[in-house]
């Protein structure tokens, strides 16, 4: 499998992350690399390795956050299928969210750039927000050391809506019906039913580099969060994104979710 320079960079870092972080990490890249290698002779089991890789992209991240000790990761059910397979889908409405932000009038800032740095000692990554009004990039400290919350009521955003409009195009109304059902299809995959034996036919390559963009995008957040946290604390999106996950997961309640001001 091909990765791009970028992606390259990203797995050279992993090798800098410890434990269950790094082991998961690498995990997932090893799952991608044979699953690419067995496409064309046995595609039900690339596809399952395809979807094992983001499981375990999701573990590193989940472990990221405990050894972190951010507040409820205790609550992440590392053996659920719903929790490794819900995460990237939750992580687009975000992103959706995030990018509809930028291209607001009233955003001081244009674009966004991810960039290599040196952070205690290895290889991690930074986030540089430009800002053209004032000719000057803003680097939050650490990468994701911010929030976004509701004006009208101070508290931080929780992103259902953002999760529900990107699910709605899937013609799913529940939150939690979407990320069983896709936690479910790994099983589709290998085993029989009374509709007969699991087939697949066709080109998988587009599905398995979709995957390895899954895969990336996950392990880019690990090295926004790992290296960095040791001298400079927690970030806050990141426990409000946390946060957000666990409350459409129905893990905690909405007086669970931190609110910084407090």
């Amino acid at each position: 499998m091909e990765f791009l320079p970028f992606q390259k960079s990203v797995i050279e870092a992993m090798e800098d992350c410890r434990g269950a972080i790094k082991h998961c990490g690498k995990h997932a890249i090893s799952h991608l690399e044979k699953a690419w290698l067995i496409r064309e002779i046995d595609m039900e089991m690339a596809i399952f390795r395809g979807i094992t890789a983001e499981e375990e992209a999701a573990s590193a991240f989940f472990h990221c956050l405990k050894n972190h000790r951010y507040k409820n990761a205790d609550k992440l059910l590392f053996n659920k299928h719903t929790y490794k397979l819900g995460l990237y889908p939750f992580l687009r409405g975000i992103g959706r969210f995030l990018g509809d932000s930028l291209e607001q009038e009233t955003s001081p800032f244009d674009k966004f750039c991810l960039k290599f740095t040196e952070k205690s000692n290895r290889k991690a990554i930074e986030l540089l927000l430009n800002m053209p009004a004032q000719n000057l990039t803003a680097s939050p400290t650490p990468p994701l050391h911010f929030t976004v919350s509701d004006p009208d009521t101070g508290k931080v955003c929780t992103f259902e809506a953002n999760f529900q409009e990107l699910i709605e195009g899937e013609s799913y109304l529940d939150a939690m019906k979407y990320v069983k059902d896709r936690a479910a299809t790994r099983n589709k995959i290998l085993y029989a039913s009374n509709a007969g034996r699991p087939k697949i036919e066709g080109n998988i390559e587009g599905y398995l580099q979709k995957q390895r963009d899954t895969v990336m995008a996950m392990l880019i957040l690990v090295l926004m969060i790992d290296p960095w946290e040791k001298e400079e604390g927690s970030s806050l999106f990141v426990q409000q994104a946390l946060d957000s996950f666990l409350l459409l997961l129905q893990r905690i309640t909405e007086d669970e979710v931190h609110q910084p001001n407090n």
